[in-house]
């Protein structure tokens, strides 16, 4: 398994110019390359028939664990089990098939680029698995739940707004609200405050610029397709804006962790 290892500057830097204030050094677990952090390990997947069969930890700490996978065409996963309170994220979609305890559950069933999903959990008794049956490869990623228990149950919880493009509500449950925006090039989300303990997911990445208070903060900075990252809480008071100032348009994937 690899492990993205990004410098506490480093991102901090790229925070600046994307949706946060900052992103916690505890975002990513400092281990050397290849080795996993024990914490990790119980909420992690293993896919047994594929080449690369644990995929990449891509942002790690104390609430959430994402896991990057991806199953070429033609590719069963194998025999696995899930941890359960997760998501799937679609970076790249296809089309899937399904067994259960070695029959067949569902057929070439399509799911398109950012479909997001919850996960329950399933035992490994249960011969559950999947096959990409398209001709593509599909690339996953998976935001897994550290806790059984929402992780601030005594704040009240609402969807994150930008004034200047509208998200659409994808799911909401006891554990999360996830939202998809699509952000054009020239187009800004308007000043806006974050509530903190949320998650980026890239389904197509650009050149994002920042503003505080109206004017404009750093350099532009490309965020790469499948590209995520922590935010912690901003202020309204910091009068926070980010804008594609690329020539492509950004589809984003947030998450808000209650």
């Amino acid at each position: 398994m690899k492990i993205t290892q990004i410098s506490a500057g480093a991102v901090l830097v790229a925070a600046s110019i994307l949706l946060i204030a900052a992103i916690t050094s505890s975002a990513q677990v400092g281990a050397a390359p290849n080795q996993v952090a024990e914490g990790d390990k119980p909420f992690l997947l293993t896919y047994p028939n594929l080449e690369d069969p644990d995929g990449e930890v891509v942002l790690t700490n104390d609430h959430v664990v994402l896991q990057r996978l991806v199953v070429g065409a033609g590719e069963w996963e194998g025999i696995h089990s899930h941890p359960g309170n997760q998501i799937y994220v679609h970076i790249k979609g296809g089309v899937w098939s399904g067994r259960l305890g070695g029959k067949s559950e569902y057929s070439d069933v399509f799911s398109p680029d950012g479909e997001v999903g919850w996960m329950d959990a399933i035992p490994l008794s249960a011969g559950h698995d999947s096959g990409n049956t398209g001709e593509t490869p599909i690339d996953l990623i998976y935001v897994t739940l550290k806790g059984e228990a929402p992780i601030a149950p005594e704040v009240e919880h609402a969807p994150q707004t930008y004034p200047g493009i509208p998200l659409e509500l994808v799911l909401e449950n006891d554990w999360m609200i996830v939202q998809r925006v699509q952000v054009e090039p020239g187009q800004w989300t308007g000043s806006h405050s974050h509530p903190g303990n949320q998650v980026y997911i890239h389904i197509k990445g650009g050149t994002w610029s920042e503003r505080r208070r109206g004017v404009k903060s750093g350099n532009s900075t490309i965020s790469e397709t499948g590209s995520v990252g922590w935010i912690d809480a901003v202020d309204p008071g910091e009068a926070h804006d980010v804008g594609n100032t690329g020539d492509t348009t950004i589809d984003l994937v947030l998450v808000t962790l209650k």
